[in-house]
């Protein structure tokens, strides 16, 4: 009888161990994998590349690359590039015309509101859909289209012909190599929507 005893008490006490080792092993690699991302550095290159995606805090995000804006600028401008702009594209707010449109709007918001429009070879057509984009794309340039216009009242983006796009990337490129080291970067402080969103 005391023999069974004994071998429960070491089966128990071995069970015990193991769990508690068990529990150990499970509390350190939690407590690892939560140190690790928070002492992991939020470079500006990582925000400018997150910049649009689901669920990411964009205005956050775009006031932390203004305390870096030269180098911020030039990531910024670095990662932009053209996108569909069909009204079935517009619509899908895809990944990559978000974070385009971001990347803009980051612009923007880190150099005082500086902007770039351009002409286009496209023919707007007389039906109300681009009539609409054209008014929107002109809004703030009026004798050349913006990257995009933002219909605010109605949560609908116009995107700018693909040649005016490539201008204007063209543009921000030339500016930055340009002025980029030497301008005076001052970002919007408290802006309306309209000098940086649309």
């Amino acid at each position: 009888m005391f023999l069974v005893e004994t071998e429960r008490s070491s089966i128990s006490m071995t069970s015990r161990i193991a769990l508690l080792i068990l529990l150990s092993l499970c509390t350190v690699g939690f407590a690892i994998t939560q140190v690790g991302p928070q002492d992991d550095p939020v470079t500006p290159a990582r925000l400018v590349a997150r910049l649009g995606s689901n669920g990411n805090d964009d205005v956050a995000d775009i006031k932390q690359l203004a305390r870096t804006p030269r180098d911020s600028a030039g990531l910024l401008i670095g990662a932009l590039h053209t996108i569909p702009d069909s009204e079935t594209s517009a619509k899908a707010d895809s990944p990559s015309m978000e974070h385009v449109l971001e990347l803009i709007r980051a612009l923007r918001y880190i150099t005082g509101g500086t902007d770039f429009c351009a002409q286009t070879k496209h023919v707007f057509g007389s039906s109300e859909e681009e009539k609409n984009r054209k008014y929107w794309l002109t809004l703030h340039h009026k004798t050349c289209l913006s990257f995009f216009g933002y219909w605010m009242s109605r949560g609908r983006t116009y995107i700018a012909p693909v040649d005016a796009q490539r201008n204007i990337i063209a543009q921000w490129k030339i500016w930055y190599a340009k002025n980029g080291e030497t301008f005076p970067y001052k970002p919007l402080h408290d802006p309306a929507p309209e000098d940086w969103l649309w």
